[in-house]
């Protein structure tokens, strides 16, 4: 599994770079490459998330759909908005739940 973990990101960096040779089209690498850094920071960022296991595999999932979505704009050139945003909404929605169960802070009201 961590063979595949690594390969996967190797062989997109591949695509990117053969795309790029033969389009030539330097904003789509670019963007390509954005998109495959933001999918690997917020899956380093989601082992966070073990304490709370339906969401964390929830993320999991949403991880593994971005980076489908970002290997379809590599070929395609469309975005799949809501592939590419869950990860960061399960982040949001964990911060979220460990903000309110955190006692320390402040009340709201």
């Amino acid at each position: 599994m961590k063979f595949v973990i690594i390969l996967l990101p190797l062989f997109t960096i591949v695509f990117i770079y053969i795309v790029f040779k033969r389009d030539g089209d330097i904003k789509k690498a670019v963007i390509s490459s954005l998109l495959l850094v933001g999918v690997i920071t917020l899956s380093i960022m989601g082992n966070i998330m073990r304490s709370i296991i339906p969401l964390f595999l929830t993320h999991i999932v949403a991880i593994v759909s971005a980076y489908g979505a970002t290997i379809y704009y590599i070929f395609r050139e469309k975005f799949v908005w809501l592939a590419l945003i869950a990860p960061l909404a399960t982040m949001l929605v964990y911060l979220f739940l460990v903000w309110i169960g955190n006692e320390h802070l402040p009340s709201l009201l």
